[in-house]
């Protein structure tokens, strides 16, 4: 059990991923978990043994867990928090197509939940919500509770996807934020239990930490984007200047600074809006957290820039993208940077082919768009230009099998994950920041 010996019986409100990891974790770890959702259909499934996600080594955890008594799953709110000692609320935030989270919805399923809490239980608040959410929850608690005491912590979600159950049993640090000694106290053997590298603070300290940490990797991806466009023009490399930088001490071997593909929708985009609302609402200037939007918007059009520099029109022109997921190791394809990508070729009158190894089918209204292959070989036959568009490891083998598929020798890659494609003479590799020569494919 890491560090701590105590074990708890514990309550995952939430199912989906941050919630799924989680459970399957705490109970790894030796409490005694019960998921709770009030979506009957996600319920059921696991009930039988059917994860409604794919996250690596995840669907094995969970099924261990159930097998030896640690884990079970539950949409009645009573039934699981009759024993608890702890509620972990684990929602996975909804956010809409302009990256804005629905805080409604969080609250909505707290005020359904408070019925059932007992005197004393400790909550920890993880989804993600912007800064003061914690408080406002406490002060419905209060409302409804006025004659009960319960612990709050805000530990902000820390999971990376496709690495999710890493990232939560051998985390760097664990940030935990907390009103006042006695609830430090009612934590401790909680998050011992995980890691002796607690990060303790102020509950709106914990919350403002997260968006922080979120806009400054934000800041930096665009910071290194921008300057592999001046790359691109003056013969510079931006992979070797990524190198200068991160063997510059006062910047470091781990600095987000790889030149590549913008970041998409999702949670660097949502905390940067977070910060430009409060901004905006204690009327501050947020220049830098303005401009990196900004930015960042700008570079999602990279891709369909070079395929135009490399094709002209792009019209009855066949794209094959390779790599449809949000990250590699996931089936996530809502705000995947791929399918937006391929909406936007196809609008441009291109034929989009793809293929991703964990994608098996889509969804019907992206099967008007993109016309979904059982192997790279297949999406990539009599292609105009590949894209390298998720870095799943199967495309690392590629080699002069692959390429003598393609009608025109063009691997657009812009995060240079196949950079050793760069040697192969009869291919015209682009990558961000590298400078590019039209008259190469022509």
């Amino acid at each position: 059990m890491g560090t701590g010996e105590i074990v708890m019986n514990i309550c995952v409100f939430g199912l989906w991923h941050l919630g799924l990891v989680t459970s399957a974790c705490l109970a790894k770890l030796g409490h005694t978990v019960v998921g709770l959702d009030f979506n009957k259909k996600i319920v059921k499934g696991l009930q039988n043994k059917k994860t409604p996600l794919f996250e690596p080594g995840l669907n094995e955890l969970i099924l261990e867990s159930m097998q030896t008594g640690k884990l079970s799953f539950t949409y009645e709110a009573k039934e699981a928090l009759k024993k608890a000692k702890v509620l972990w609320f684990a929602f996975d935030t909804p956010i809409d197509d302009k990256d804005a989270a629905d805080i409604l919805f969080l609250e909505n399923n707290f005020r359904k939940i408070m019925p059932y809490f007992n005197n004393g239980l400790k909550i920890v608040i993880s989804s993600q919500a912007p800064v003061g959410f914690v408080n406002k929850i406490e002060n419905l608690f209060v409302e409804y509770h006025p004659n009960k005491k319960c612990h709050f912590a805000c530990s902000p979600e820390n999971l990376k996807l496709g690495k999710a159950l890493d990232a939560f049993l051998n985390p760097d640090r664990i940030i935990i934020g907390v009103r006042n000694q006695e609830s430090k106290e009612a934590f401790i053997p909680l998050f011992s239990s995980i890691t002796a590298r607690l990060q303790w603070m102020k509950v709106e300290s914990a919350e403002m930490t997260k968006h922080a940490i979120n806009s400054f990797l934000a800041t930096s991806v665009c910071f290194a984007n921008e300057i592999s466009y001046i790359c691109e023009q003056v013969g510079a490399d931006a992979k070797e200047v990524e190198l200068g930088l991160k063997t510059e001490s006062r910047i470091g071997p781990k600095a987000y600074l790889r030149p590549g593909a913008a970041f998409s929708g999702g949670t660097l985009a949502r905390d940067i809006n977070f910060l430009i609302r409060l901004s905006s609402k204690f009327k501050l200037p947020s220049y830098l957290i303005k401009a990196v939007k900004h930015s960042n918007l700008f570079h999602r059009n990279w891709i369909e820039v070079k395929c135009r520099q490399a094709l002209g029109s792009l019209k009855k022109k066949t794209v094959a993208i390779l790599g449809l997921t949000y990250k590699p190791g996931t089936d996530t394809l809502r705000r995947s940077p791929a399918v937006e990508l391929a909406k936007l070729l196809q609008a441009k009158g291109a034929l989009v082919n793809s293929f991703d190894p964990v994608i098996k089918s889509i969804p019907k209204d992206l099967s008007k768009i993109i016309c979904l292959k059982n192997s790279a070989g297949k999406a990539i036959l009599n292609a105009d230009v590949v894209i390298i568009a998720t870095e799943c490891p199967e495309f690392l083998q590629f080699g002069e099998d692959v390429i003598n598929l393609m009608k025109n020798k063009i691997i657009i890659d812009p995060n240079g994950f196949i950079v050793k494609l760069i040697e192969h003479k009869d291919l015209s590799y682009i990558s961000v920041g590298k400078s590019f020569d039209k008259e190469s494919v022509e």
